[in-house]
């Protein structure tokens, strides 16, 4: 008869996260939640009429600040049922009799603004109505609601902002548009529009329930923006890389340690809740993104994300997923179960595949060689990835009130799971395919992204917008 031990690490911490609803730290790291940035990203932002999400954006230096921001559609519409879905298997989808298979369709929906903040000056919007400064308003007044198609919000301010619209599928009944459930990302730039690497802004997300009848009870969770700082300063070009030169890099793998699917929530039942059935069961929610993002061809990006769960009983549970712009799921959603009737577990989360084709007629597909991609194709590394985590956790006294629950989100930890002691994912070598941190790693140069000549610096890349691919990483490509 097997004996099963528990983690006394594991357990611990989650002894610690029972007690706190939720909660995450981070150490110290390439991307980070607790200082400011020059790219600023919100993992998970939802607007479809049972929650909505309040953005707060804070310019921290004490010059004006200049942001241009993007809202990307992650969810996608089950094509013969009105569902929201964010894996394009047909499995994500419910089975239709007789109807042939019910796949999820993505459209990865793209909507930009810009933004202006005096020093010090932090704004807020709210995401299913967005904000327009109303400059006749008091600066005691309330904002009021514009009834247009979709609504926008007046309010007071002594400064022009500039115009935050609503996110994309808003409307006087959200539901009829499928809502937006995606994320934003705001990029600092100069008065011209060009990319500025100042580190100046930072940023919150609140999501709040909106409909409690929809969502089981009043839902309230708050996460730090994630941020990537600057290196260099002022990118070159519209190709903002994330190779821990231009801009730091992303992490190398995520960790978070979250209760086990179907546990009971430890607080409900030191209350001496009713338990009975799933009334008290934890869900954990993670919502992924990926680090590459081109906006200039609104071309959504694949990645496969590799999760490994263990329990506190040092049992594992591995599966590797494909995802294409967005994601928001649950274990439970992916096939995890509680083997052993834990209470907590610790998932590592982290980007495989070999290369992501990122030119050529082939983009967007995964690949080996630049051969792969097509013509005048490049095989660039597979995507990093960002997330945040989301917990409901049911507060019943008793079964009859389980429906009534309480939210929390944590941004993730990074770890540095290839033990090479940095945070940092690694990048491929344009030349030889080799595995790099920095363009000293690529003994063989590199080429120029469009000429495909041989080069050692970008000034040997004299064409418009090409530049030389030497140690190649993540690149978020901004509208020209």
């Amino acid at each position: 008869m097997r004996v099963l031990k528990r983690i006394p690490w594991l357990y611990g911490l989650g002894m610690g996260l029972a007690a706190l609803a939720f909660w995450g730290t981070r150490a110290g790291a390439d991307v980070t939640s607790d200082r400011p940035g020059s790219i600023v990203i919100w993992p998970k932002v939802i607007a479809d009429g049972t929650r909505d999400t309040i953005i707060t954006l804070t310019n921290t230096s004490n010059s004006t600040a200049f942001a241009h921001c993007e809202y990307t559609q992650g969810t996608g519409v089950c094509s013969l049922s009105p569902d929201f879905c964010s894996l394009t298997s047909s499995n994500s989808c419910p089975e239709i009799t007789g109807g042939g298979p019910n796949l999820c369709v993505i459209s990865c929906e793209l909507r930009d603004f810009d933004v202006i903040l005096t020093r010090q000056q932090p704004t807020m919007w709210r995401v299913s109505t967005g904000r327009r400064q109303n400059l006749l308003l008091g600066s005691g007044d309330e904002c009021t609601t514009d009834p247009s198609l979709p609504p926008v919000q007046n309010c007071p301010g002594l400064f022009e902002g500039g115009l935050v619209p609503p996110a994309p599928g808003q409307a006087n009944d959200p539901s009829e548009f499928g809502g937006f459930r995606g994320e934003l990302r705001c990029f600092e730039t100069s008065m011209d529009g060009s990319p500025l690497g100042a580190d100046a802004l930072k940023g919150e997300a609140i999501i709040e329930g909106v409909d409690a009848a929809a969502t089981g009870g009043p839902l309230l969770s708050e996460y730090n923006s994630i941020n990537v700082l600057s290196g260099t300063g002022t990118p070159a070009d519209g190709v903002l890389e994330l190779n821990s030169v231009e801009f730091n890099a992303c992490p190398d793998a995520l960790d978070i340690i979250h209760y086990a699917p179907d546990a009971d929530n430890l607080v409900a039942t030191s209350i001496g809740a009713d338990c009975t059935g799933d009334s008290c069961d934890v869900q954990t929610d993670f919502t992924i993104v990926p680090c590459r993002r081109d906006y200039e061809h609104n071309t959504p990006t694949a990645f496969n994300v590799h999760f490994d769960a263990e329990d506190e009983f040092e049992s594992h549970l591995t599966k590797e997923v494909p995802f294409e712009c967005w994601a928001d799921v649950d274990l439970d959603t992916l096939g995890f179960t509680n083997i052993n009737s834990a209470t907590f577990m610790r998932t590592r989360a982290n980007s495989t595949g070999s290369g992501l084709c990122i030119s050529g007629s082939n983009t967007n597909t995964l690949c080996r060689t630049d051969a792969d991609c097509g013509a005048g194709g490049v095989c660039g590394p597979a995507t990093g990835i960002l997330a945040v985590v989301e917990e409901f956790h049911p507060t019943a006294r008793t079964a009859t009130d389980a429906t009534l629950v309480g939210s929390a989100a944590a941004n993730t930890h990074e770890v540095d799971s290839n033990g090479d002691g940095s945070l940092q994912r690694l990048g491929l070598c344009r030349v030889g395919r080799t595995p790099c941190a920095a363009n000293a790693d690529c003994t063989g140069g590199g080429l120029c992204r469009i000429a495909g000549t041989a080069c050692t610096s970008n000034m040997q890349c004299a064409g418009t917008g090409d530049f030389c691919d030497i140690c190649m990483n993540d690149e978020i490509t901004l509208p020209q």
